[in-house]
C-alpha cells in the first residue's frame, strides 16, 4: 500500500479489501489455492470492485490488509456466507477451516450462539445448491 488513491480510500473500500483478504486466507488454508477457489475469488473481487492489480497485491501481502467488519447486519451475514462458501468450495470444510471461519465470524460481530446456529444452516443451504442471495434471505 502506498499510492495516493489508496490513501484516500473510503472505509467501505478498505473493508472490502479486508474481507477479500479473509477469503484469500481461507482459500490458502490448505497451502494452495485451487482453480475453483481462484474462480470464486475472482468473482467476488469483481463484485467488490477490487481490481486485478489489487487482487495481486492482496494475494502477495495479505497481512497488510486489516479486516474491518461492515456496518449493516445484512452485509456481515453476506460476508459470513461467502467465507463458508470459500471454505466448502472443494467439497470439504476441514475442522481447522471451520475454526478459522468461526473466528472471522466473531470479528464480524456475531456471538458464539449465532455463529453455531447460522453456520449449520448456511452449510445445509450450500449443500442444497442455494445461491448466496437465497441463503441470505433464509437466514435473515
Amino acid at each position: 500500500m502506498g499510492s495516493i488513491a489508496e490513501f484516500f480510500e473510503t472505509g467501505e473500500q478498505t473493508s472490502q479489501k479486508g474481507h477479500f483478504r479473509n477469503l484469500v486466507l481461507i482459500a490458502r488454508y490448505d497451502g494452495i489455492i485451487l482453480d475453483k477457489e481462484n474462480n470464486l475469488l475472482n468473482k467476488i473481487a469483481q463484485r467488490l470492485s477490487i481490481t486485478e492489480e489489487q487482487v495481486k497485491e492482496i494475494l502477495e501481502n495479505s497481512d497488510s490488509y486489516p479486516a474491518i467488519p461492515p456496518y449493516s447486519r445484512e452485509d456481515r451475514y453476506e460476508r459470513f456466507i461467502q467465507l463458508i462458501q470459500m471454505a466448502m468450495i472443494d467439497g470439504v470444510m476441514s475442522h481447522e477451516e471451520l475454526i478459522f471461519v468461526k473466528h472471522i465470524g466473531m470479528s464480524l460481530g456475531f456471538s458464539d450462539e449465532t455463529i453455531e446456529s447460522k453456520t449449520k444452516v448456511i452449510i445445509d443451504k450450500i449443500n442444497s445448491g442455494l445461491s448466496k442471495d437465497e441463503i441470505l434471505e433464509a437466514i435473515l
